[in-house]
Formats: C-alpha cells, structure tokens, sequence
C-alpha cells in the first residue's frame, strides 16, 4: 500500500492470457485506463480479459489507498495514475 502523493508502478512479465482489472469508481482517471487498455488490445499489445470493478467492496479487498488500479493476474501494479499509452504498453509487454 501507498500512502498519499505516491504512485505504485511496477513492470509485469507478459503473459497473453493475462486477467486485466481496472479498480475505480468510475471517475474520469478510471474510464481513461479502462480506455487505454482496451486500445492496446485493439492493437495487439495485450491480449487478455479486460474488466472494470467499481464496487467499492472488492476495491478495498486490495488494500488500495487511491484509485485508479490496475491489477493483472490478482497483483496489484498500478496505483494512483493514469500513465500515458506508450507508458503502458512498455509496462505489460
């Protein structure tokens, strides 16, 4: 867990059958990572399952402090940010 002003970014081994979730309520953040990663499927940097939670339950299960997070294959890597496309792509592939 972060605490506040800290960002968690962390780089992810490729796996193509990688579970995907976006964390967050559904602010403006939220929807542009959901977005980004939806483009980069489109593009076939990533090709795994893509879903958003919004239920603030199952948010804090993952002991998250901000969102929006990005969680693949049940870990936690992105916390607090919303990083460019390119940025992503570098992260998950």
């Amino acid at each position: 867990m972060f605490l506040f002003g800290k960002s968690k970014v962390e780089e992810v081994p490729y796996n193509e059958n990688a579970k995907y979730k976006v964390l967050g309520v559904g602010c403006k953040k939220c929807t542009k990572l959901y977005n980004n990663l939806l483009e980069l499927k489109e593009e076939g940097a990533i090709k795994g399952e893509i879903t958003k939670v919004s239920d603030p339950a199952v948010i804090g299960s993952y002991g998250v402090m901000r969102t929006p997070c990005l969680v693949v294959d049940e870990k936690l890597v992105l916390e607090g940010d919303v990083p460019s496309i390119s940025k992503l792509k570098e992260m998950l592939s």
